[in-house]
């Protein structure tokens, strides 16, 4: 069975066709720029070889053309060699685990779009165009927010009058479920003990970031919200704020509330603070340069990190494994540096040699960065969010995924 795996952004479109019956990767790519100057598109097929060039894909339904004339043209000899699309979904809303799409989960999709407004109308569009495309294969949506459907009521609760929680549901659902699930089996795996008895930390740091608690396999906090702007700070999104500036920024500088919406999903976080970029590896530069407005976005990045490991430390009562993971957390060790000093008290410690030289890779997923005297396992692992979704998706198929509904 061959399950092909799409996770579309507002400009980009990355996708795996996996077969499921060893879960190998067939063939994978990335659409960029998508509806930009110079969008590219990227592609590798299991033996290795890899291909790049510039395309003049103006929106996500030619980036759709061009992957199926792709892979038709290569590891499939017809659309009908395609047993499922998996789609990766920001929110479900009141659905709970991966379902087939049908016109009442589009509904609620785009219910929650408010929810998550930077990553949904593109996940919509990307949707609606495969199934026009192929519609003799099984359509599944996988939500960010399945994982942390065992979060509990005391956790995710906000403090509004109670008919928000109780009759519009309004609580904390998390995101990056796909890889908190992955990342936190995968270290346990890596250290030959069963998830079930361990207590596991993992931050996802990319330019969405969480932190998650996990404790015997099942998410039971997280810093994001029911939106995708609480918890830590972000690529461009603005993360824990005082709730009582925003109506005085509001009257102060006339703004509507898309301009607000506009100003914390776009236009604060790392982009907001530094003033140079949204990209870490930007941000990093200009600090190392003396660039104090970038040292001070590197900074308050990592403390909330750490701010929210030592909030999940308490949480859980203790912790077995911190995993770093996400394009930052794997790529950075200044990061990683900045996020544990100081807290060797506490049982974490770093080698800082194999902090600074090692990587994780697809041929070599998991390091251990832990220092001598560590009594938590400090792990960098690569995330691989894709498998989980072809997995969620074979379960639907095979009618094992479980309750639909919240």
């Amino acid at each position: 069975m061959k399950i092909l795996v799409i996770n579309s952004g507002s400009s980009s479109l990355k996708y795996t066709l996996f077969n499921m019956a060893d879960e190998s990767v067939i063939f994978a790519g990335t659409f960029d720029r998508i509806g930009l100057e110079g969008p590219t598109h990227a592609y590798r097929s299991q033996d290795g070889n890899r291909s790049a060039h510039t395309s003049q894909i103006r929106n996500h339904g030619q980036a759709l053309d061009e992957l199926l004339h792709t892979l038709t043209g290569g590891p499939l000899e017809s659309l009908g060699d395609l047993s499922a699309v998996a789609h990766r979904v920001g929110h479900g809303g009141k659905y709970r685990n991966a379902v087939r799409i049908t016109p009442d989960v589009l509904s609620e999709i785009r219910r929650m779009t408010p929810m998550i407004p930077l990553h949904h109308p593109a996940m919509i569009m990307e949707i609606e165009e495969c199934r026009v495309r192929m519609p003799d294969a099984v359509h599944v949506a996988v939500f960010d927010t399945w994982f942390h459907r065992t979060i509990p009521d005391k956790a995710a609760i906000y403090g509004l009058p109670y008919k928000y929680f109780k009759e519009r549901g309004y609580r904390r659902t998390g995101f990056h479920g796909n890889s908190h699930a992955y990342i936190s089996a995968k270290a346990a795996e890596f250290l030959g003990r069963p998830l079930e008895e361990l207590k596991v930390i993992t931050c996802h740091l990319g330019n969405g970031a969480s932190v998650c608690a996990i404790e015997r396999g099942r998410s039971i906090d997280t810093s994001l919200g029911m939106t995708a702007l609480e918890g830590l700070i972000m690529g461009t999104r603005a993360g824990d704020l005082d709730p009582g500036l925003m109506p005085v920024i509001m009257k102060e500088d006339s703004l509507t509330p898309d301009d607000v919406i506009g100003m914390l999903y776009r236009d604060s976080g790392l982009k907001g603070i530094s003033g140079v970029s949204s990209d870490m590896r930007e941000v990093e530069a200009a600090a190392e340069q003396g660039n104090h407005r970038a040292h001070l976005a590197l900074d308050a990045f990592c403390y909330k990190v750490k701010r929210y490991v030592g909030a999940m430390l308490m949480v859980l009562g203790g912790c077995d494994v911190l995993v770093f993971a996400g394009g930052i957390g794997r790529n950075s060790p200044t990061v990683r540096q900045k996020v544990l000093e100081g807290s060797e008290g506490l049982g974490f410690s770093l080698n800082e040699h194999a902090n600074h030289s090692r990587r994780a890779y697809a041929d070599n997923p998991v390091v251990d960065i832990s220092g001598d005297a560590s009594k938590v396992k400090v792990l960098v692992i690569r995330t691989f969010e894709e498998l989980m979704m072809a997995r969620q998706c074979m379960e639907v198929i095979e009618g094992k995924s479980g309750r639909e509904h919240a």
